[in-house]
């Protein structure tokens, strides 16, 4: 049995935005109340010694009642957030919001079918509870993973030259809720922490790293070229989405700890045919109705 990986992000930081509302869906006939939607989290805190100013999407999500039918405190709590807190966006000032902490998120990969049929992936932080900071104020988003390595490479630009500075890519696949995985790209840019990584972790091995959460955005002025006279400059936003590892463990987990290889691979090939299936169900919804005409990817080891 494939075990669920310790997975636990931290967040501490100023409301941002609120963006949640109530809900229902239908389910063996009755409706089912919900509360969910997103949060943003504006962070500042240092990666690699250079500060950041981060602002995290927090998405949550509850039923109102719990399978005993008793009222679900993830609900409470996220109508809390809904009613009672206050944003950045609402009262116009970082001073007037909130500080808010999130101990025990986690992270998990958002992944559907794009427009051109293709599979879009992405991270997504989701989160059942949040709270007030009383106290001591300590902004930071970082985490603790447990993962099996699937592959380690040096990234390289559009071109296929090697970035410089380097940055490591680390392809990991994590066991979540319902021996189900997820595969999560890790990156890493300290020369030191590059260097552990490539020393001493292998691919098909489990280990645990820890790091912080780089969703940031900033701009860039780019020269595009014409057929004549002078080049048009363009500000580009470049939103980045990115786990960073700033420490782990270098020996693999211990056999009683780590992932069954041949679990891995089950649950890899029973994610595959979930992500077949969408493809499938995406081309159907496309195709059109019968009418008279008028004038690599495989995540697998």
């Amino acid at each position: 049995m494939l075990r669920q990986a310790e997975n636990k992000v931290k967040i501490e930081g100023i409301l941002s935005e609120i963006d949640l509302k109530y809900g229902s869906f239908v389910k063996d006939g009755a409706p089912v109340e919900t509360v969910g939607g997103s949060i943003k989290i504006l962070v500042e805190q240092e990666i690699n010694k250079v500060p950041t100013t981060l602002e995290v999407p927090v998405y949550m999500f509850s039923t109102k009642y719990t399978k005993a039918g008793k009222l679900n405190p993830s609900y409470e709590s996220i109508e809390t957030i809904m009613k009672d807190f206050i944003s950045i966006a609402a009262c116009g000032s970082k001073e007037g919001a909130d500080k808010v902490r999130i101990t025990n998120a986690q992270i998990r990969m958002n992944e559907f079918i794009g427009q051109n049929g293709t599979m879009v992936s992405s991270p997504r932080i989701h989160a059942s509870f949040a709270s007030r900071v009383i106290g001591t104020f300590k902004p930071e988003a970082t985490f603790t993973l447990e993962f099996m390595v699937s592959e380690i490479s040096r990234m390289v630009d559009a071109q296929g030259v090697e970035l410089d500075p380097p940055k490591l890519n680390i392809v990991t696949i994590v066991p979540q809720y319902g021996e189900k995985v997820d595969v999560v790209p890790l990156h890493a840019t300290n020369p030191n922490v590059i260097s552990a990584i490539e020393n001493y972790w292998e691919s098909g091995n489990c280990y645990r790293a820890s790091g912080r959460l780089n969703f940031s955005s900033s701009t860039q002025t780019v020269l595009e070229e014409v057929d004549f006279g002078e080049p048009i400059e363009k500000v580009k936003t470049i939103n980045v989405s990115e786990f960073l590892v700033t420490g782990g463990a270098q020996a693999p987990l211990d056999d009683e700890f780590a992932f069954s290889v041949d679990d891995i691979r089950k649950a890899m090939a029973e994610r595959k045919e979930r992500l077949e299936a969408m493809k499938t169900n995406n081309v159907s919804k496309k195709a059109p109705a019968q009418t008279t005409k008028k004038g690599k990817m495989d995540l697998g080891f």
